[in-house]
């Protein structure tokens, strides 16, 4: 028997159980579209989510601190410090003992910190991939425009190039120059509240001052006569310092009775004994003020995707490297510790698993979005890989009616396959008569569940960017497709539906094949 003669039986059987045919090409459609439906939306969620966090700039950047050292070990920490006396449940000891055991080891480091030198960000900057590294200094402290009022204020150095966009007066400062740039609303604090005053403070001198500042006497005495601390011009704050300084010698006039004698003794004790002893020297520099910078909002200033560093966003003066370093050089921490953070700019489309394992072995603290990529895709393959084995059941469930489809058939055509047999039908012909039975079920139902699956593709698009966009309404995302459907799924659907119905037919197949020519005839 040639192949035409067995497709044209194969098809005049399943013609003559039309309505059980249809049912089970039905169940592998809806087998095979599921599981082909799932597998797209996997792969494309899993590219989906590839587009949301490799297009994104903050994604390729490393932000690292210096590192504090390795925790002391848990067995080396003093039994003392982590007892917990008390008569309570063991669970409620065990959870007090492991919070005591976490703060001891957050304030006991062992080994050397990592300190963000230049020789240690020159080694950063040679890690594969690395495009550049960006380092930044950053403290707060008292600042003055002129002769002015005063202000404490965020004081930042660091690259500025990204800053230009920011701009509203004046120009960016030479690298090599003490020059600086202000925010807008720091300048207005400052006494520039007209356009013509910001003009004006462009090119004069802004005196900066951090670290080591002890409590001003005089700006107590400035509240006491109902001026705040920061409006006191330089002149203004001359004066009350020298009537903070001649105050405690003029006491004795004062019309005082014993009792407060005795009390005023008690107060002068008290501030004497707090006063801070060995204050450092503060670190001090006057700058040209060349540029007003915009002030970001709270939105843009925290935005997470942002590609601007922190320092960038919240700086309210903002030094370049080499003016910068000559002020912050000054101050003890940071000749001990090295810059204050920096960022690690991964080249797009880099190695970036290696420039953060660089990183780490460096013993900095770093943050990045790695961790949360990884994580996102794990979720995303454990939800594909459950709707996959839901799609798969289905699938067997399929199969399952195929096999009573195709027994029932046997049983029904016994005549027909004796009367084969009879005129000179082989087993073999006949056991491949029936398994071309199931594969044309799974070739049909495999392309019918295909173009289902294809249909549905549109509305379970819009679908799906409808509840990310009411999950996260304020963050941009990308609205392309989440499915994905390459040439060798589409394939693979339509094959593993005939390959699978195929092994679903073998059973009734086999059976057929061996029915007994005469008894089959009889029967």
């Amino acid at each position: 028997m040639r192949l035409p003669s067995l497709v044209r039986f194969a098809a005049g059987g399943l013609w003559r159980q039309k309505a059980r045919t249809a049912l089970t090409v039905l169940g592998v459609a809806v087998g095979a579209g599921g599981l082909a439906f799932s597998l797209a939306l996997g792969l494309g969620l899993r590219a989906y989510i590839d587009r949301e966090f490799r297009g994104r700039p903050q994604f390729w950047v490393i932000q690292i601190q210096p590192g504090r050292g390795a925790p002391v070990p848990e067995a080396d920490i003093p039994p003392d410090a982590v007892a917990v006396p008390g008569d309570m449940s063991a669970e409620r000891k065990a959870r007090l003992r492991r919070l005591k055991i976490d703060q001891y080891q957050s304030g006991h480091r062992v080994g050397p910190p990592a300190k963000l030198t230049p020789d240690r960000l020159a080694e950063l900057a040679a890690l594969p991939g690395v495009e550049r590294v960006e380092a930044w200094h950053g403290h707060w402290g008292p600042v003055r425009a002129g002769d002015g009022r005063r202000r404490d204020a965020h004081v930042v150095s660091g690259p500025l190039a990204g800053l230009a966009p920011r701009l509203v007066a004046g120009r960016l400062p030479a690298d090599d120059a003490y020059e600086s740039l202000i925010s807008e609303n720091l300048l207005y604090a400052l006494g520039a509240d007209t356009d013509a005053a910001v003009a004006a403070a462009l090119g004069r001198p802004l005196h900066l001052s951090l670290g080591g500042q002890p409590p001003r006497a005089a700006d107590g005495l400035a509240t006491i006569f109902g001026v705040a601390a920061g409006d006191l011009t330089a002149v203004q704050e001359q004066v009350f310092d020298r009537l903070a300084e001649s105050l405690p010698k003029s006491l004795d006039t004062l019309p005082l009775s014993p009792a407060e004698r005795l009390a005023l003794d008690r107060l002068l004790m008290d501030a004497k004994a707090k006063k801070p002893q060995g204050t450092p020297t503060p670190a001090v520099a006057t700058v040209t003020l060349v540029g007003v910078v915009r002030d970001l909002s709270v939105a843009e200033r925290y935005a997470p995707d942002s590609p601007d560093p922190w320092e960038a966003r919240s700086g309210e003066v903002l030094l370049p490297p080499a003016a910068g370093g000559r002020l912050f050089g000054q101050l003890p921490w940071v000749q001990e510790r090295g810059f204050n953070s920096a960022r690690v700019q991964v080249t797009p489309g880099g190695d970036l698993r290696a420039a953060v394992d660089g990183v780490t072995a460096g013993g900095f603290e770093s943050h990045h979005l790695l961790k949360f990529y990884d994580a996102t895709r794990t979720q995303v393959t454990l939800t594909a890989a459950g709707l996959n084995l839901f799609a798969l059941l289905a699938l067997v469930v399929a199969c399952l009616g195929i096999t009573n489809t195709l027994v029932t058939s046997v049983v029904e055509r016994t005549r027909e396959v004796g009367m084969m047999k009879a005129v000179g039908a082989t087993a073999g012909q006949v056991r491949r008569l029936f398994l071309l039975e199931g594969a044309v079920i799974g070739l049909a139902g495999g392309l019918l569940g295909l173009g289902l699956a294809l249909a549905l593709t549109g509305p379970a698009n819009t679908l799906v960017h409808h509840l990310i966009a009411r999950a996260s309404p304020d963050t941009p995302h990308d609205r392309g497709t989440v499915f994905e459907w390459p040439a060798w799924l589409l394939l693979a659907a339509v094959g593993f539906a005939v390959l699978t119905t195929t092994l679903a037919a073998w059973y009734p197949a086999r059976r057929a094949a061996r029915l007994d020519p005469v008894a089959a005839l009889r029967g």
